[in-house]
C-alpha cells in the first residue's frame, strides 16, 4: 500500500489493496440459504392456508385471494431474485447510494415479506373473529 492521502486517493484503489476476507462471502451464501429456505417455508405454507379457508366457508379477503392465487410465481421471482441480488453484489462495486438501496431491498425481502405473507394468511382469521364477536354482541343484547 503507498502513503498517499486518503483524500488523493480513488476508491478502487483502496479496495484492490484491502485484505480479503471470506467472512463476506459466508454471509452472503448464508444469506442465499436463508432467502431459500423461507421463500419454500411460505410457499408450503399456502395450500395449507387455502384448505384452511375452503373448509371455513368464510368470504376471503382479497390480498389472501391474491396470495393463494399467484404465490406459485410471486415467491419464486421475490426470493430467487434476492438469491441473484445478493450474488450479484459481491461482484459489483456499486456506489453507496445503490449499495443502500440494494440492501433495504434485500433487508425487506428477507425481514418483512415473510412477515406480511403472515398477516395475509392470517387476515380470514381476523375476519372471523369480528364476525363471531359481533354475533356475540348480538347475543347478548
Amino acid at each position: 500500500m503507498s502513503f498517499t492521502p486518503l483524500i488523493f486517493t480513488n476508491e478502487k484503489d483502496l479496495l484492490a489493496d484491502a485484505p480479503k476476507s471470506r467472512v463476506p462471502w459466508a454471509f452472503a451464501i448464508s444469506c442465499c440459504v436463508y432467502y431459500l429456505l423461507a421463500g419454500r417455508g411460505l410457499a408450503a405454507a399456502v395450500p395449507v392456508f387455502a384448505k384452511l379457508f375452503h373448509g371455513l366457508g368464510i368470504p376471503i379477503p382479497f390480498p389472501t385471494r391474491f396470495l393463494v392465487a399467484s404465490y406459485s410465481w410471486i415467491f419464486p421471482v421475490v426470493f430467487l431474485g434476492a438469491v441473484m441480488r445478493t450474488i450479484v453484489k459481491r461482484f459489483a462495486l456499486p456506489d453507496k447510494l445503490r449499495l443502500r438501496i440494494a440492501n433495504g431491498v434485500l433487508v425487506f425481502v428477507g425481514v418483512v415479506s415473510p412477515i406480511l405473507v403472515v398477516l395475509v394468511f392470517y387476515l380470514p382469521l381476523f375476519v372471523l373473529i369480528r364476525r363471531l364477536q359481533a354475533a356475540r354482541e348480538l347475543l347478548c343484547l
